[in-house]
């Protein structure tokens, strides 16, 4: 599957991409549009103005995925929460701020979009490890 979305991805974009590829399509690919290029077609547009995939009452397009493809590992919905916090620009939750900061660290040393895709992916990787361990205890 193709998945289309804006350049330069912060916080949803690159959670949502790591969702597709970790739940969803491991084989997925994506392209980036700049604001108001047209959708290719066959591709699946996410947190894009008017994608299905995106923003609605308060809710993320991590939110719109995961109620698309429903999982049962609970350590997703406390990362659902702390991406909500940092695209909503709240910063209620103790890890937003230091996960912010990674993810435009990663934006600012790399050029490439797809390596901030595959870079951030790992620190999703980490957080679901890691709350998925903190459940065990």
């Amino acid at each position: 599957m193709k998945w289309v979305t804006e350049g330069r991805p912060h916080v949803d974009r690159c959670a949502s991409a790591w969702f597709v590829r970790r739940f969803v399509d491991p084989r997925a690919t994506f392209l980036f549009l700049r604001r108001g290029d047209p959708i290719p077609r066959g591709a699946t547009p996410y947190d894009l103005p008017g994608a299905r995939l995106g923003h609605r009452d308060g809710r993320v397009t991590f939110d719109a995925l995961m109620e698309a493809h429903p999982q049962k590992d609970r350590a997703l919905s406390k990362i659902a929460a702390i991406v909500r916090d940092i695209d909503l620009g709240e910063f209620r939750l103790p890890e937003s701020r230091g996960l912010d900061a990674l993810l435009y660290g990663i934006l600012l040393a790399e050029s490439d979009d797809l390596r901030v895709l595959e870079t951030t992916a790992l620190l999703f990787d980490a957080l679901l490890r890691y709350f998925g361990d903190e459940a065990r205890k």
